[in-house]
């Protein structure tokens, strides 16, 4: 640090010898070493201390016609990738969570797992299968690189294509790999050969240069054997604002187009739509020409090439422009060469915004829409002449159509519809000049929507013409039926039957994760989510019956060990779903449980049912207990689960505690927290209680009530701890409340045993800018009967307690007001822990007053609740204790070090790892270890001498070994896909939960 005058030197120089000392200037009545006075860290400003990102179906009725809206010639066949593929009696799954499943659905009541493949990195995309190999792709395939030489880090990143050789399925092997330059976008295999577009938008992490160049890559697949990069073709887009748009392809066996959204600024927008010539059956590109659109290109679907003619639909600038989307037909020589030959503004009946394109043979369909929809329909049989035919107002927003004959099946939006948010159409269009809508279904919530977008729509829009029926995959947000606008997630696949003239909606099946596609094999539907596979009985189509399911992922929000058991907490954001599932301990990773609680049940209808994201999971004999906040937050529901016979848990009794939703989770108090708001001590789960009407209404003014906490700091309020007693397992009770006392504030709880601590501070009553902390002891050996022991003034905050010696580790604290300093200065050398008042409040200029606070570690002996203090050691100024964690006579946190001004004059921080040690010694060890390499991180578990933090950037885990204080040992324990959000400590591993990115598990070593 810089100190920047002559009189804050002299002045921390006082303070730091002060420090050195154990803040004994903080220690009130001298004479008494029992009595212990700290600064109060909620008191007012009036301190006097002078520190100064086509599947249209088989044919049937109106089948789709030969042309698919790309043109393509019978010569080499166009396939385009998806998520799924089905192949010989099996389902070849792509989730974007857990990688490549493959599944045999040759018996589709029993769903037989084959084989599995995941990648360590990277986000699933689309993939192919071809002659035994599966093409996969992945965006974000990237990494951060540690630079040496700026002590920096770099995000290195890219799109990647792996060629995997599936034949065995249980022993899936990599052929090779290609890196692509940016994020994919689209792809098609033409013939023998795979053209993968990608793009980078210039505000990427690690696009080169800034640059927003599309790249096209061509990939040899005709011999698994001799799979190769062939070519790469790049050109770069140079508008100055472009924000970055993918682009949207449409292909012939001949021809790419490639075209997006160009913006510059002032309404005028249109688009480049770039020609690649991919006739070579080798790979070659050739960059061809390239053609302007009117207007913007948004999707596919606006670009089509049909007898040697590209048509094109688009709109200039923006709705507000006044301008009208317009028709474009252009001669196509060759690639290098394509001349216009018609065009035509439409017609509107008020300014609107293009909302889709489809090209049907000599037909064109476009929809528009304000606040109506209008349907406009487009003669194309002479490509020299585009007419304008015939219009049909309609509500809502159509976002996809495929056509079928004279007939259209749409899929939109209308908020409008009581049956729900979303739509299917059947339109017709026998008479071009008089288009009319047979029929609209809604269903959907609220608030509803498809995993895909308009590119990729018609792989899950899923038309099976031979049945009459259409499948809609979709996830949504309902209303609840309560006075509280409280409601819940839905996901699911609706079956919509339809003939010639008439659509009818039937029923849902529903999915667990985000509904992605459908199929029908074997009389039975198949639903599919990146989560899982989902099997059911359609034979009445309005009450799918679910038959079986299989996992492509494991979802694990947290775990608990219990007995040989380690059970995962899973809750699904799309669906409102919650279950736990039950696998055994020597294989807590595995997708398959033995056993699962499905929590629907329990949490159905209420405001909190996808809140299980966030409940807490205890483990007590062969029970579980479950504990999350009920519908309104205003008590705490606890469930038990009886795991005896893991194969069939059963749901046992719940009871509810008083509490606010905060009081399951901590909020932030001006003092270091350690330990939490529930802890498990002995046969009892003890909540903390706070008065949240009293902390909510406490009188803040950002200068005058200034406190280090943001409250009023003299205002007492109560506290209370909640006890649930679990002797009965079958039968969670709660038993008791505690009293606490009256108090400035009190901490989160730690269990020593039976025994549950915390401290509370109070000020002191004649100078409230200090207060006396105590120790606070509840015993609940006897969860009916709980024992309060006398509180015990000790030095400060409760950071951790060693029952085998009495010894006590806190946090203590000192109010430090400077004078007659500027701000950058104030905050330089004391962070976001520090307050600037300016002299003058309307102008932070020049001199004023900085209010700041200084910690210490302090040991102490309790003995006839008396504490004693045995050692002491200072905590820097400015720095942060995050993320308490307490192991083996070990305490460790994160300390970081945040200034808004750092010596090259911008924000900056400075992260470490406190590891503190000689509690039991009762003379303090303190080690201060860097973590640069790690990036951002946070200590997340401890075994034994040993912490585990989870990393963020990059992603994975962390271990530092603190047995030798000499000699610490920091190293990356494994990369991850994702930071771990919880850890559980078990024989030496660390079961780390991902979300949805499932349970790893990493060997800590001895």
């Amino acid at each position: 640090m810089k100190l920047r005058n002559r009189a804050f030197l002299e002045c921390a120089a006082v303070l730091i010898a002060a420090a050195g000392a154990g803040l004994v200037g903080c220690q009130g009545g001298a004479t008494d070493p029992h009595d212990f006075i700290s600064d109060n860290p909620k008191a007012s400003s009036d301190s006097n201390n002078e520190d100064s990102e086509g599947n249209t179906g088989a044919g049937g009725f109106g089948a789709p016609s030969a042309d698919d809206g790309a043109g393509n010639g019978a010569d080499r066949a166009i396939a385009e990738a998806d998520i799924i593929q089905i192949h010989e009696g099996k389902l070849y799954a792509l989730s974007q969570y857990a990688g490549l499943s493959i599944i045999d659905i040759s018996v589709p009541d029993q769903l037989t797992l084959l084989g599995r493949y995941s990648a360590n990195q990277g986000t699933p995309f689309e993939m192919y299968l071809r002659d035994g190999v599966v093409y996969a792709m992945f965006n974000e395939w990237g990494q951060y690189i540690w630079n040496a030489a700026d002590g920096s880090y770099s995000w290195e990143t890219s799109s990647h294509i792996e060629a995997l050789d599936v034949e065995d399925p249980s022993n899936i092997m990599q052929l090779g790999s290609f890196d692509l330059a940016g994020a994919v976008s689209d792809s098609r295999i033409v013939g023998d050969v795979l053209y993968a577009v990608s793009y980078q938008n210039g505000y990427c992490w690690g696009c080169e240069n800034n640059q927003r160049n599309t790249t096209i890559t061509s990939i040899r697949v005709g011999n698994p054997t001799a799979i190769a990069k062939v070519d790469e073709l790049s050109f770069s887009d140079n508008d100055e604002w472009g924000y970055g748009w993918h682009r949207s392809v449409s292909a012939t066996s001949e021809r790419m187009y490639v075209a997006g959204i160009e913006w510059n600024g002032s309404g005028e927008g249109h688009s480049t739509i770039q020609v690649v010539d991919i006739s070579d059956p080798q790979g070659d590109l050739v960059l061809g020409t390239t053609v302007q659109a009117k207007g913007q290109i948004e999707n596919r679907w606006q670009m089509d090439e049909h007898d040697g003619v590209l048509r094109v639909i688009s709109q200039p600038g923006m709705w507000w422009s006044g301008d009208v989307p317009a028709v474009q037909t252009f001669n196509i020589i060759s690639s290098q060469n394509l001349q216009p030959l018609g065009y035509k503004d439409l017609v509107l009946p008020r300014p609107e915004t293009l909302r889709s394109v489809r090209f049907d043979g000599e037909r064109g369909y476009a929809i528009t829409a304000e606040q109506t929809d209008p349907l406009f329909t487009i003669d194309l049989s002479d490509p020299t002449n585009p007419v304008q035919m015939g219009e049909l107002e309609m509500p809502g927003w159509v976002h996809h159509m495929e056509p079928r004959g004279d007939r259209i099946l749409a899929l939109g939006f209308d908020q409008a519809q009581s049956g729900g948010s979303l739509h299917v159409s059947l339109f017709d269009v026998s008479d071009l000049s008089n288009p009319t809508m047979i029929n609209r279904v809604a269903f959907g919530g609220d608030w509803s929507n498809f995993a895909e977008d308009q590119d990729r729509i018609h792989k899950a829009f899923t038309i099976i013409d031979q049945l009459g029926l259409i499948l809609v995959p979709y996830s949504g947000w309902s209303y609840g039926d309560n006075e509280y606008g409280c409601g819940s997630y839905e996901s699911g696949i609706q079956l919509v039957d339809f003939t010639q003239n008439s659509l009818t909606k039937r029923g849902v099946a529903s999915s667990h994760g985000q509904a992605r596609r459908a199929f029908v094999s074997d009389g039975r539907l198949f639903a599919v989510s990146d989560a899982e596979v989902r099997t059911f009985n359609i034979a009445n189509r309005d009450t799918p019956q679910p038959v079986v399911s299989k996992a492509l992922a494991t979802i694990s929000n947290q775990s608990v060990q219990v007995g040989n058991l380690v059970a995962r907490l899973s809750a699904d954001w799309w669906t409102s779903e919650a279950r736990i599932d039950l696998v055994p301990a020597a294989t807590p990773d595995r997708a398959d449980p033995i056993g699962r609680v499905e929590l629907s049940s329990v949490t159905q209808g209420g405001c909190y049912g996808y809140g299980l994201y966030n409940a807490r999971l205890f483990g007590h004999g062969q029970h579980l207990y479950l504990v999350w906040p009920s519908d309104m937050g205003t008590s705490a529901r606890i469930l038990s689960v009886d795991v005896t016979d893991p194969a069939n848990p059963v749901i046992g009794g719940e009871t509810q505690v008083p509490l606010s939703q905060t009081d399951l989770w901590s909020y932030y108090e001006p003092i270091v927290q350690s330990g939490d708001m529930v802890v498990q001590a002995g046969n009892a789960l003890v909540f903390r209680r706070s008065n949240a009407q009293s902390r909510n209404n406490y009188p803040y003014d950002y200068y005058d009530d200034y406190d280090l906490g943001g409250f009023n700091a003299p205002q007492l309020s109560p506290g209370w701890l909640e006890v649930v007693d679990l002797s009965n397992p079958g039968q969670p009770t709660h038993v008791a409340t505690v009293a606490l006392p009256e108090a400035s504030g009190h901490s989160a709880l730690r269990a020593e045993g039976t025994t549950v601590m915390l401290s509370h501070w109070v000020p002191l009553p004649d100078d409230d800018t200090k207060a006396r902390f105590y120790l606070d002891r509840v015993n609940v050996g006897v969860p009916s009967i709980p024992i309060s022991l006398p509180p015990v003034n000790v030095p400060g905050s409760l950071m951790s307690f060693d029952a085998t010696t009495n010894r006590l580790l806190t946090v203590d604290y000192q109010r430090l007001t400077y004078t007659n300093i500027d701000y950058e200065t104030c905050y330089r050398n004391h962070g976001w822990d520090s307050l600037f008042e300016p002299e003058n409040r309307d102008q932070w200029t020049g001199k004023g007053t900085c209010i700041a606070i200084r910690r210490a570690f302090k040991v102490t002996e309790i003995e006839n609740n008396l504490a004693t203090l045995l050692d002491s050691h200072p905590i820097p100024d400015g720095t942060q204790l995050t993320g308490v964690v307490v192991g083996d006579d070990r305490v460790f946190s994160m300390a970081n070090n945040y200034s808004w001004y750092n010596d090259s004059g911008y924000y900056g921080s400075d992260s470490k790892i406190f590891a503190v040690g000689g509690i039991r010694a009762g003379a303090l060890q303190v080690a201060e270890l860097a973590t640069e390499e790690a990036g951002y991180m946070m200590p997340i578990a401890v075994d034994g001498k040993k912490l585990v933090a989870s990393s963020w950037s990059p992603a994975g885990l962390w271990t530092l070994d603190s047995t030798d204080f000499d000699a610490l040992s920091f190293e990356q324990a494994a990369e991850m896909r994702s930071s771990p959000d919880h850890v559980t400590i078990s024989n030496h591993k660390a079961l780390c939960s991902l979300g949805t990115y499932g349970l790893e598990v990493v060997d800590l070593g001895n």
